[in-house]
Order: C-alpha cells, then structure tokens, then sequence
C-alpha cells in the first residue's frame, strides 16, 4: 500500500485489519480497513457494522476517512473548524489534495488523532518515536534540542518532565509521540497524546 500522507508503519494505521480479507464494497481480497467510522462509504451509517473496504476501493475513492488536523476538520464537506486547536483561517488547499488526503487511512493514537500541517499542506505521518529516536536522528546527538524544536511551545515540557531526578538522558516516556515531515520544505514536527 503506497500512500502520499502516511509513510508510517503499516501496524500504525487505524481500522487496517491484520489479514488480508474480503471487500464489502468490491469483492476482491486484499489489505481491508473497518468501514465503521469512514466519513464516505457506499453504505448508510446503519450499515456499515462488520463491513470492510480495500485498499484499491480506498484509492477509487469509493471510501474515505476523515482527520482532525492543525486546520479543521477535513471529510466530504472540505475544512471545518471543530475544535478549538484547529486554526481560524486554513489557507485554501485545492480539491485534488483534500480528496487525496481522505483517501489516507487514520493513525492509530490514544485520544484522537491530530494531523499536522506545513507549507499549505498536510503533513506526511512518519509514525511513533520513542526518546532514543530523538538522540539517533539528531545531527549533534541531542535529542532534547531535536524534540524541542519540532514540537510546539505549549507540548514541549514532555521532555523535561520525563527525566528522571539527577539525570540528564532520557530513555523512556508514557506517553505516544507522532512525527510528520513536510513534503515540501523537509521539515519535521511532532505532537503527543496518553491514555
């Protein structure tokens, strides 16, 4: 399965059941997701309990899923702003990127996920990073620079509230970190969420 938006792991998408199965909606047997909280299918809500789409149904677009990201909620009906993190004025991203981007399975995380955004876009998921991931993908071997820097003001204290007393190397945290990288410009960025 090759999609633009999520690069992650394939055991970090949501809904993805773990054998390939049979489609509902097409018949063939294939990579399948759970069509239970899709935002387009080709049955009702009352419906959908129990029924899977394939990957290919996916990319036709005879499904899709809805994210929550950085500039609304994004589902059939374009951008909507939900929720108080989601941005006052998104930048007008074109009809073929917003199909595209509903046509990328979820990933999986604790509360909701939470996509992040750069360059008038949707963020590329990379997957879960755990502190030594921080330390090994640093330049200098920093990981607390490195995780100060792609994570936002208002999430960073992670990090050093994680430490343990008298010790200056992270190895371990409770909660999952998320990393997305810019298609355009490269850059990474991150956020987290617990239980």
């Amino acid at each position: 399965m090759n999609f633009k938006y999520f690069q992650g792991p394939i055991d970090e998408m949501s809904d993805l059941v773990d054998e390939k199965s049979i489609c509902s909606i097409c018949g063939k047997v294939d990579h399948c997701f759970i069509l239970d909280y899709t935002a387009i299918s080709p049955f009702k809500s009352d419906e959908k309990d129990g029924k899977l789409g394939c990957y290919n149904c996916l990319q036709d677009g005879r499904f899709e899923f809805w994210h929550d990201t950085e500039y609304g909620m994004v589902d059939e009906n374009g951008i909507t702003k939900v929720y108080k993190h989601n941005i006052d004025n998104p930048p007008l991203i074109a009809p073929a990127k917003l199909s595209e981007f509903r046509r990328t399975p979820q990933f999986i995380s604790w509360q909701q996920e939470f996509w992040l955004c750069h360059c008038d876009d949707f963020m590329i998921y990379k997957g879960t990073w755990e502190p030594k991931d921080f330390y090994e993908n640093s330049e200098d071997g920093n990981g607390r620079a490195l995780f100060m820097q792609m994570t936002d003001k208002e999430l960073n204290y992670l990090w050093d509230d994680s430490l343990p007393e008298n010790n200056s190397l992270l190895e371990e945290w409770y909660p999952t970190y998320y990393v997305f990288e810019c298609g355009h410009c490269g850059k990474m960025r991150g956020n987290w969420d617990c239980d």
